[in-house]
């Protein structure tokens, strides 16, 4: 097994699929130097697997205290270009398969689907069965149907039926049945091409499965969105409040400004239908604040100041988490720090303190080297974590990355060997993600893996 994990790193430093907002290989790096729990990279992962990574994107910012964006790339269009008059009759779609091992080899977990589209008809098989189809603002679909088929903003459970959406005007009107009888009704107004807002009704026409009976109300606009959904019987709504702001830089304003918030907010239980990540689930507010600015002119600097709180249900204190980070210079030699105040309310007993360079020597290679260091004040420094990189980059899309680590500062105690690649070009997108370790008892070996295919047609 030791030989297919070599094999599949040696392919993944000559190849290079599109990279995601958050990818494994960031999780596992974050997991690997305790900026996050193995609970909190469960969460992130299983997210990833299903495909939902704004909600993944969103928890990388929380938990990381990284910045993280999941906006889709815009579609150019020329002027001379024009929509069609009616939906191809050909057959497109992929295959996707993915897949994670653990250190024995073993599959730890693994996800196929078949997306087939043709006319105004999609197909989708695998973890999720649904056939949709969509004409202008209308939709229908059926089979399995969640999140992202009935545009909801907070994470819904997976229901099996039938599900529509109907524009008239500027409203739009939603229904939705699952086989076990449970029951949605929405309705929505569309503001202009930025901004809507949906009220919706869950209900279940079933003996005591009163639980069910809920509202809630979804607002987009075109800085962020918000919701707040009530079910019968509980102490507090659920709320989720995601907001952002990006001020382009203008000639006569040398800085950029930018902010975020994300929050989620209930009291001890949370509607039947919402389906939150265990640690949201545990928390009454769980969230984060960004604020941060960027002077182009001036070697590019960025600072950002990132604030964490999470107050747990079944606890009194609220945790806080501080980190403030630069990073300045020209692309032959820039340089970053970054200072993380683990607790605020143990006083920043425990803080981390990282120092980056890197240089873009060329149009395609990246190097650089970090080093942090987790600082008691009870006990001192403790010994840096050494990371050195390489990356080779012929397009966006297309990327190989090399990481040495040596979390001890010491390579012969304990080393790791972190490998990503993305490739993208023509059928195939191809993702490739293996670490090794080694320390003084053993040789390199490999401790995790995971590879994403996927075959365009």
């Amino acid at each position: 097994m030791d030989r297919i994990f070599f094999k599949i790193s040696i392919l993944g430093l000559f190849l290079g699929i599109s990279q995601a907002a958050v990818t494994d290989a960031q999780v596992f790096d974050w997991w690997d130097a305790g900026i996050i729990t193995p609970e909190e990279a469960d969460e992130i992962l299983l997210l990833l697997d299903e495909g939902n990574t704004g909600e993944a994107c969103l928890l990388a910012e929380v938990y990381a205290q990284e910045p993280c964006e999941d906006a889709p790339p815009k579609k150019v269009k020329s002027p001379k270009q024009k929509e069609p008059k009616r939906p191809s009759l050909k057959p497109t779609g992929y295959l996707l398969v993915k897949a994670r091992l653990d250190s024995s080899g073993n599959l730890e977990s693994h996800r196929e689907e078949l997306h087939l589209s043709f006319y105004r008809y999609t197909l989708r098989l695998g973890s999720q069965r649904t056939l949709s189809y969509k004409n202008g603002d209308s939709e229908a679909h059926f089979g399995d149907f969640s999140t992202n088929e009935l545009h909801s903003h907070i994470p819904l459970d997976t229901l099996w039926g039938t599900t529509l959406l109907y524009p008239i005007g500027n409203f739009r009107i939603s229904a939705s049945l699952d086989t076990s009888t449970i029951a949605r009704a929405g309705l929505g107004y569309v503001f202009g091409k930025q901004a809507s807002i949906t009220a919706t009704y869950w209900d279940a026409r079933r003996e005591r499965h009163d639980e069910f009976r809920s509202a809630s109300l979804q607002a987009d606009f075109g800085f962020g969105k918000a919701s707040v959904w009530y079910q019968k019987d509980q102490d507090a709504p659920l709320a989720k409040i995601e907001l952002r702001h990006r001020k382009r830089q203008s000639k006569n304003e040398p800085i950029a400004f930018a902010w975020s918030t994300t929050a989620y907010i209930h009291g001890d239980s949370i509607p039947a239908m919402a389906r939150l990540s265990s640690t949201i689930r545990q928390s009454r507010l769980w969230g984060a604040q960004t604020v941060g600015f960027t002077a182009h002119e001036i070697y590019n600097t960025k600072f950002e100041f990132n604030t964490r709180i999470i107050n747990p249900i079944h606890g009194d204190s609220v945790s806080t988490r501080l980190k403030a980070t630069l990073q300045s210079g020209p692309e032959i030699f820039r340089g970053g720090f970054s200072a993380t105040c683990i607790e605020l309310r143990d006083d920043c007993e425990k803080s981390d303190w990282k120092g980056s360079v890197q240089s873009s020597f060329s149009d395609n290679w990246t190097a650089g080297t970090s080093a942090r260091e987790r600082y008691s004040r009870r006990d001192g420094p403790g010994p840096p974590r050494i990371e050195t990189f390489l990356r080779y980059r012929d397009s966006p899309r297309n990327y190989a990355k090399l990481i040495l680590v040596a979390p001890d500062a010491r390579p012969s105690k304990r080393m790791q060997l972190q490998n990503e690649a993305h490739f993208a070009a023509g059928f195939l997108n191809l993702s490739v993600t293996t670490t090794f370790q080694k320390n003084v008892n053993k040789s390199l070996r490999p401790t995790r893996g995971s590879i994403a295919v996927k075959w365009l047609f």
